[in-house]
């Protein structure tokens, strides 16, 4: 059985928890004195080697814990598989290691790896729902999907939006009025939640929903950057998708945009009148050079300009 152990993958909460579990329980059974930190951008090889073939202390095991994949060379990861004490356990923890180097390939071929993977749809609204039971309170499935819209899958900003719902619910169940009314939206979950409403032509929904996210303290440039994105997205697509039937993915591939943009944007691309649309792509690349130029002019305590580029953006967008 390997001594080594590498946790990794994108549910960041997930690889958190585990680890929060091992540690808890490792200083319960051997004590804190035999649980050491290292960080992985520091740490050298000569000093991990001193650490692993160290006996543990009036205990039968030794944890050394890594947050990141130290920068090491495949001859120095032989090394320490070659080296570590009997007794000792070394944990490393690292979302996203950069797989091309040499030496995490070989701590992915000398450790055990337990990736931790995005909850599917399913076992993610069975979570939501745990989270808020075990505040005592509950959560309309309907709420779980307008959540899920503004905020996107990671159990990170659930988790904290949902405990704070809880407290302002009080015992009863969280509606999707809740949801829409105090969640703060992730940058993912504005681009989106836009993209959608944009592409099905809700304008006004677009543009209450832009309005809601400014008044909760959302970024006005981070905004026009997200509807900037948008158009060049949805300007590329009507270019290279305007005929027939198109493979959604290969169109994703090809113009290097995100499948959800694609799906979204694609019918509306097919839709939307050429030269409204090239009248519309004019109209905006001639305000931001006028916003970047300084003909426009927009600060954080005086940003009305912006915010009036934002408006005439959703109330113009084609058809």
């Amino acid at each position: 059985m390997s001594q080594i152990f590498l946790f990794t993958g994108e549910n960041t909460f997930a690889l958190r928890e585990e680890k929060k579990r091992w540690i808890d329980e490792f200083v319960k059974k051997h004590g804190p004195e035999n649980l050491l930190r290292l960080t992985g951008k520091e740490v050298k090889i000569r000093t991990l080697l001193d650490e692993i073939g160290v006996a543990p202390f009036l205990a039968e095991r030794r944890l050394v814990l890594i947050d990141g994949v130290p920068v090491f060379t495949k001859e120095e990861v032989t090394r320490v598989n070659e080296n570590i004490h009997p007794d000792v356990i070394l944990l490393i923890t690292d979302p996203a290691p950069d797989r091309r180097l040499s030496g995490v390939k070989e701590f992915l071929s000398v450790a055990e790896v337990k990736e931790f993977k995005n909850l599917p749809l399913k076992s993610l609204l069975l979570w939501m729902q745990s989270v808020v039971a075990a505040g005592g309170g509950s959560i309309d499935r309907d709420a779980c999907d307008v959540l899920l819209e503004l905020v996107g899958s990671g159990q990170d900003m659930l988790a904290e939006e949902l405990q704070k719902l809880s407290l302002a619910a009080a015992g009863r169940s969280i509606t999707a009025a809740d949801v829409e009314r105090m969640a703060m939206p992730t940058s993912e979950g504005v681009v989106w939640k836009l993209t959608d409403l944009l592409a099905a032509g809700k304008k006004s929904d677009a543009f209450l929903f832009a309005h809601r996210y400014l008044e909760r303290g959302g970024d006005a440039y981070g905004l026009w950057a997200i509807l900037l994105g948008m158009l060049r997205n949805l300007t590329a697509i009507s270019m290279a998708g305007s005929g027939g039937r198109v493979d959604q993915k290969q169109l994703a591939s090809d113009l290097q945009i995100h499948p959800f943009a694609v799906r979204s944007l694609l019918s509306y691309a097919q839709r939307a009148k050429r030269p409204a649309l090239q009248q519309f792509l004019d109209q905006t690349v001639d305000s931001d050079i006028a916003l970047k130029t300084g003909q426009l002019r927009a600060t954080d305590e005086a940003p009305e300009e912006l915010l009036a580029l934002i408006d005439r953006f959703i109330l113009s967008c084609p058809a």
